[in-house]
């Protein structure tokens, strides 16, 4: 192997998720089994605990109440690439031309949602929560398709995160007509995710000999944002509601795992053999025997830094309702005061503040790299940011319920659509990107566990289903501009480097390939079930 390789591993995708709220791009609407099957129709309603996040003015009037729920994520998602005209890569495919199609191999994780809410009096609620994300924090896609090195290697091999938010809020009915409340949010999050890099040989050299696989490893225990939420009631049959979030950026450590010679026959006949040399910024000597510099150890624990920034957030929606006879406006328990609702919000989330996600590495105060990638010689870029050039999206949800039987059986359903989230240039497997359009349907029975017919304890069953139908993604020039791998030198050699500046002579920035990888057609579907189960007191 003549040419230096790097690593680097995908985005930082799933980091945000179960940290924000659909319209923003990492997630769909909405965590909960009764916001999920309303097509996420649910901030003027906000009448189970996870009002604590979702709109916390709802917790005034609750019940003390216990739930536990769980999303069950289906994505599916396809990458039909085709060959930039001007990359080199020896791998079988002419410039201009088709790969195999890859495919997400599918699997998915309960992603919880804990929460309860505390009825102080008649005017003052409190909630607590732990939520887990509302999207897809685990997926894998082949290392290889038909015996070669996976088309879409260089965005995504394999993403596993474990993202969890505690959530403390109150509710307070400031007068008999209007509800304002405010929630606290502490998120964490680790997550481990894989890709690979491109060495920028200009020889024709193919992936066994050129491409890096590489893990980056990467953890945050403190992500701090809140959300202030209001609802007003001007009649007994319209409830009026606003919510607004804010998170501070997602600041994590990281650390990368290399292993050079990985794209070969050998491995991907199921083989690993000692040609796969593994690095690991990790340990002091880099996991290769590389001795310390001038400094100290090159390598050690947390030398990788990610940040990410997290959009804002706001809705607004309108409710309407028809209460049962005497019904007690100030009790927020829909299933037992009203016989139906339906309700349409408008949402809206500053993704364009997510315009790419920043990930560095120790560096010379020149910019030069210092990091050595074990078996090749290459290093770490110190600047190795991904563009995502997300643009801001609005959204639009309708959903209700029906009480067939009155604090017994309801069923509900809801249609949400929102808008194209991201630049065609940019297009990226990671998170969905494109514009968007849900149905969802659902229901809950409650089971009274008093025989008084003033005990409010009671047991319920809830289910929730959504299919989210996504536009194709293209970006099917050949001689287009699109996404870039991370490269292992600093310019190809068709371009010069410029000691101390970002940028190669023709305007690319260092530790890039000349050719994109995100070239082509992308396709996606998800499909999400949500069981839960809550006691009220």
């Amino acid at each position: 192997m003549r040419s230096n390789h790097l690593l680097i591993a995908t985005t930082l995708s799933l980091t945000t998720s179960g940290l924000a709220l659909a319209s923003n791009i990492t997630e769909f609407p909405d965590n909960g089994s009764e916001q999920l099957a309303r097509g996420g129709a649910w901030v003027a309603r906000a009448s189970d605990p996870l009002a604590a996040f979702y709109n916390p003015a709802g917790l005034a009037g609750q019940d003390t109440r216990l739930i536990l729920n769980a999303n069950l994520a289906f994505k599916n998602t396809c990458f039909n690439r085709i060959k930039a005209t001007n990359d080199t890569t020896a791998d079988g495919i002419a410039p201009g031309g088709a790969y195999p199609q890859a495919c997400n191999e599918g699997g998915t994780f309960p992603n919880p949602q804990l929460a309860m809410t505390i009825k102080v009096n008649d005017r003052v609620g409190v909630g607590l929560a732990l939520l887990g994300p509302s999207g897809v924090a685990n997926t894998s896609w082949p290392e290889f398709v038909d015996g070669k090195a996976a088309p879409q290697r260089y965005l995504l091999l394999k993403a596993n995160a474990l993202l969890l938010t505690p959530t403390v809020a109150i509710g307070v009915r400031a007068t008999d007509w209007l509800r304002v409340g405010a929630s606290f949010q502490w998120g964490f999050a680790t997550a481990q995710f894989s890709s690979a890099s491109d060495a920028l040989n200009t020889d024709g050299s193919p992936p066994e000999k050129n491409d890096v696989k590489a893990t980056l490893l990467a953890k945050s225990y403190f992500i701090p944002g809140f959300t202030l939420g209001a609802i007003a009631s001007p009649s007994t049959m319209v409830d009026i509601a606003g919510w607004f979030k804010w998170s501070a950026p997602a600041n994590l450590t990281a650390d990368v795992a290399t292993y050079a010679n990985y794209f070969r026959p050998a491995v991907a006949n199921g083989g690993m053999d000692n040609k796969v040399v593994f690095g690991y910024s990790k340990e002091a000597d880099c996991a290769g025997g590389t001795p310390p510099g001038p400094n100290g150890p090159i390598c050690g624990p947390d030398k990788g830094s990610v940040k990410l920034v997290i959009p804002m957030e706001a809705k607004i929606g309108v409710r309407i309702h028809k209460p049962v006879a005497g019904a007690d406006p100030n009790r927020r328990d829909p299933v037992s005061q009203d016989v139906w609702d339906a309700e349409l919000d408008f949402t809206w989330a500053n993704n364009s503040a997510f315009d790419a996600l920043q990930i560095r590495f120790p560096s010379n105060p020149d910019g030069s790299a210092i990091i050595p990638v074990n078996g090749t010689g290459g290093k770490l870029p110190g600047n190795a940011d991904q563009i995502h050039a997300y643009k801001d999206v609005i959204g639009v949800r309708l959903g209700g319920d029906w009480n067939a039987l009155p604090d017994r059986l309801t069923v509900r359903g809801g249609v949400f659509a929102e808008t194209d989230g991201q630049d065609p240039r940019y297009q990226n497997i990671d998170f969905i990107g494109a514009a968007r359009f849900g149905m969802a349907i659902g229901g809950a029975y409650r089971l009274k566990l008093g025989k008084n017919p003033e005990k409010k304890s009671a047991l319920e069953i809830s289910l929730g289903f959504m299919h989210m139908f996504v536009a194709t993604q293209s970006n099917n020039n050949p001689n287009g501009q699109g996404l870039s791998a991370l490269g292992g030198i600093e310019c190809n050699p068709s371009t010069n480097n410029v000691p101390g500046q970002p940028l190669c002579t023709d305007g690319r920035t260092k530790f890039r390939t000349n050719w994109p990888v995100n070239l082509g057609t992308i396709t996606n579907a998800l499909n999400v079930l949500n069981v839960g189960l809550a006691y009220r007191f």
